[in-house]
């Protein structure tokens, strides 16, 4: 993913956080839902907090990119599933 193609990605994900949650609650809702359905795939001993991931968040946002899980929980935290598809492009020649 080019870091244009991920920021763009992620100001996508942004927007709709705005839409669901308002300007001043996006990211701390944002946060929560992200650390939630983290946590699920997390032995209890190991549960993260807000506090645990939020610079980790802070800095997805600032820089534009973040690796492929984050981005897929963030896609799920505000509601979305992500579909990929592969496109092949065959050479002709003439």
């Amino acid at each position: 993913m080019t870091p244009q193609s991920s920021d763009a990605f992620l100001e996508a994900i942004k927007a709709r956080a705005i839409e669901l949650w308002g300007e001043d609650k996006w990211f701390k809702e944002l946060l929560s839902a992200y650390v939630r359905l983290e946590n699920q795939s997390l032995p209890e001993d190991k549960q993260l907090t807000n506090n645990n991931r939020r610079s980790q968040l802070l800095r997805v946002f600032e820089t534009g990119g973040c690796r492929l899980d984050t981005a897929l929980i963030l896609v799920a935290a505000v509601g979305h599933k992500l579909q990929m598809v592969k496109v092949v492009k065959e050479a002709i020649d003439f």
